[in-house]
């Protein structure tokens, strides 16, 4: 964050008492003791400066907001629950207001009968998913930052997650959106209508947009029913090849029961242990996969998977299957994939990647991208794992411990930029589930010259003051223009 006397002084004494006289009192936060808590980002790889925090309760609140910044000529970074990996609601270099949805935290209506549930931007995923349990229901998106997660970040970001495989990216979940355009405008699509034809619906366009083209303030969602019924394998195998077989017989074994299928590599598996020291694979293998069957009826996956697994095994798709007999012990095995990721940030400073490519190609792509990493970076650790069932690995890579940070960030460019380029090669993409934010956006200008200026183009008439979210995925005004 900037030094407090600059963050503070370049606010407009103006706009902040006409925030103040909108939002109320706990409504602006103008000093940089109490907002600095909003400056990181969960892997503290990325630091924001603002001039102040905005805290709406309302959609009519966002509007005021909108039109008070485009009064003064401000920008608005809206952020949610700080979970972001891209840079998304880090501005620098711009005099910004940061607008957060904390506040804007209610579930208005669940909806048992036409399942759907809709709720203000601000909801935390894991409380919606705690309330959609007391009604048999549940939000078929799942992630490992949902105790923190909000349900406008997801949408904004198009957010991905473990189940995927079986119910799509976020945006295959969204019914309608309340979305509030730069100039104040408030449009809506909420009508909890699972068949609506009138036309594009005009508020998708705020899916995956990180808040560049207007702010999501509401969403109305798909829910389904809860799954009471599971089964979890922890299975090792040769390597991404074999794993990937594994994929296509128990797709073919299991099909609609198929909830997640999680890749990981041996390496990357040990950083689970610098969360809790029981973290430990159970078995050993060059690649660790995490399988998991899900059903509302009372259908024997255990025996589905104990079939599935077993010719597996016969085949040569497996060296080894350790299926859950308790769901304490699929617990541990699903703490040693959450954890990982944890341990990652644990470490310190890493590169790390969200790349996606087809199915086929998941086993060439990893291959080159570690031989890239040892003999190109030889001392950097390379970590792979993901989500294999819809094609999508974190190739991450770690730095010597003892390498200096500032020059583990130089380096770390040419490795994400060289990561960059084995996944464009291989027909695939940089940016999987995570986004483009800030840390992408120059490479998703550079590689996808014709989507980035229809992007811009809209951006352009929508926002013609490149106030929302400046510097996010249309890098500048000057571009947008």
């Amino acid at each position: 964050i900037a030094p407090a006397d600059s963050t503070v002084d370049t606010a407009p004494r103006g706009l902040i008492d006409a925030c103040r006289d909108c939002l109320g009192p706990q409504g602006v936060l103008d000093d940089a003791a109490s907002f600095s808590r909003y400056a990181h980002d969960w892997a503290q790889d990325h630091v924001g400066e603002f001039c102040a925090v905005l805290r709406p309760v309302s959609a009519s609140e966002v509007a005021k907001v909108c039109q008070l910044c485009a009064q003064y000529g401000v920008g608005i970074v809206p952020q949610g629950g700080h979970t972001g990996l891209v840079a998304g609601a880090q501005q620098t270099g711009a005099i910004c207001v940061l607008l957060s949805l904390e506040r804007m935290n209610q579930i208005e209506e669940i909806d048992p009968e036409n399942m759907s549930c809709t709720v203000q931007a601000g909801v935390v995923l894991e409380t919606l998913q705690t309330a959609l349990t007391e009604h048999g229901l549940r939000f078929g998106v799942e992630i490992g930052s949902q105790g923190t997660a909000q349900i406008g970040g997801l949408v904004s970001t198009n957010a991905g997650g473990i189940r995927v495989v079986r119910h799509g990216m976020t945006a295959a979940n969204v019914l309608g959106l309340e979305v509030v355009l730069p100039d104040g405008k408030i449009v809506s699509s909420i009508t909890g209508l699972h068949k609506d034809n009138r036309g594009p619906d005009p508020t998708r366009l705020a899916i995956g947009a990180e808040g560049s083209l207007g702010l999501v303030t509401r969403a109305c969602l798909k829910v389904l029913p809860q799954e009471a019924h599971t089964a979890t394998a922890y299975v090792g195998c040769d390597g991404m090849a074999e794993a990937l077989a594994l994929l296509g017989h128990v797709r073919r074994s299991c099909h609609e029961v198929l909830a997640a299928f999680e890749v990981m590599s041996d390496t990357s598996v040990l950083l689970a242990k610098l969360v809790n020291d029981a973290f430990v694979p159970p078995l050993d293998a060059p690649t660790h996969v995490l399988v998991e069957l899900s059903s509302v009826m009372d259908v024997p996956l255990q025996a589905l998977m104990e079939r599935a697994l077993g010719e597996a095994l016969e085949a040569g798709l497996a060296q080894d299957v350790i299926i859950a007999q308790s769901q304490s012990q699929a617990k541990r095995f699903w703490a040693i994939r959450e954890g990982l990721v944890e341990g990652h940030s644990m470490r310190g400073y890493h590169v790390r990647s969200d790349i996606s490519v087809k199915l086929g190609r998941l086993p060439t792509t990893a291959a080159a991208l570690e031989t890239m990493l040892r003999t190109e970076f030889p001392d950097w650790i390379p970590q792979t794992y993901g989500h294999m069932g819809d094609g999508n690995l974190h190739f991450n890579a770690l730095p010597p411990l003892d390498l200096d940070v500032a020059v583990a960030r130089q380096i770390g460019a040419d490795i994400e930029k060289r990561i960059f380029e084995i996944a464009t090669d291989n027909e695939g993409s940089f940016s999987a589930e995570h986004g483009i934010g800030r840390t992408k956006a120059r490479w998703f200008r550079e590689t996808l010259p014709e989507r980035h200026d229809v992007l811009a183009r809209i951006k352009c008439s929508l926002d013609p003051g490149n106030m929302m979210n400046p510097g996010c995925l249309v890098t500048t005004r000057q571009e947008a223009s």
